[in-house]
């Protein structure tokens, strides 16, 4: 009994190598702690409210700030970080080579590399997600299951969505992180406010609408909310359309 479990973890390490090597790389790394940091920011926004409420209820403040903050700021940057740190890295640091080099697929690499994006970034943003949760309602946190189930919920597709998008990019453009920010800063969290257009073509918009709808409460909107089918359809097209781009691009890069 005592061999079973270390067997069956070196089973599972090699059937997904690639997966195994990016998440022992993501704890012992520097993104990782930036990334926490990052999930961590709203839970001081938090704080401040515990501390002064200011006459907002606790169910408006946090709608505001995952609306205004989590899902807008600290969810796109959080994944792109990680999303970058994965293939980019591998890329800039020469060591892309030695994993082509095995008998692995293109598509498994970008898929490993995929999920062990997810599941790191997703687990660290459900952490903040969950603290500010607690630190606004405290008592009446019971009440309000819904909130955290649609936070959490939307949270998960929102950094499906950024992360394949993200994973792309990092192959496709020079300085990614650089870029992805300004995308983020720019064009999620700028643009799509002022220039109502743009919303049908910003990730934000649909994972907004995908809260909204599982909120299902009249006072939690969002302008020109998509239905739920509809607007996970489209992320779920971004996220398979974003991985074959990622794949065809490291089937035809020159590595060496």
């Amino acid at each position: 009994m005592a061999t079973t479990q270390p067997r069956a973890n070196k089973r599972a390490a090699d059937s997904f190598p690639i997966l195994e090597l990016t998440l022992r790389q993501f704890s012992g790394g520097k993104a990782v702690r930036i990334v926490a940091l990052f999930a961590l920011f709203p839970v001081l926004f938090a704080a401040i409210y515990w501390i002064d409420s200011g006459g907002i209820t606790s169910r408006e403040f946090l709608d505001g700030l995952y609306l205004n903050l989590i899902s807008a700021t600290v969810l796109p940057i959080a994944t792109l970080i990680l999303a970058t740190n994965a293939l980019g890295n591998e890329i800039e640091d020469r060591t892309m080579v030695y994993l082509v080099l095995k008998p692995i697929s293109r598509l498994r690499i970008v898929l490993e590399k995929f999920v062990a994006v997810v599941a790191t970034a997703t687990a660290l943003l459900w952490i903040g997600n969950l603290l500010s949760w607690l630190v606004v309602l405290r008592g009446d946190a019971g009440d309000n299951i819904d909130l955290l189930v649609a936070i959490q919920l939307s949270t998960l597709i929102g950094v499906l969505a950024n992360a394949a998008l993200f994973l792309a990019v990092s192959l496709i453009v020079p300085r990614a992180l650089l870029a992805g920010i300004m995308y983020s800063l720019l064009w999620e969290s700028t643009f799509t406010r002022f220039i109502p257009g743009i919303r049908l073509m910003s990730i934000r918009h649909y994972v907004q609408s995908i809260y909204v709808r599982i909120v299902d409460d009249a006072q939690v909107r969002v302008d020109e909310a998509m239905q739920l089918g509809p607007a996970i359809i489209v992320l779920t097209i971004a996220v398979v359309v974003s991985l074959a781009v990622a794949t065809w691009r490291l089937r035809t890069m020159n590595l060496e």
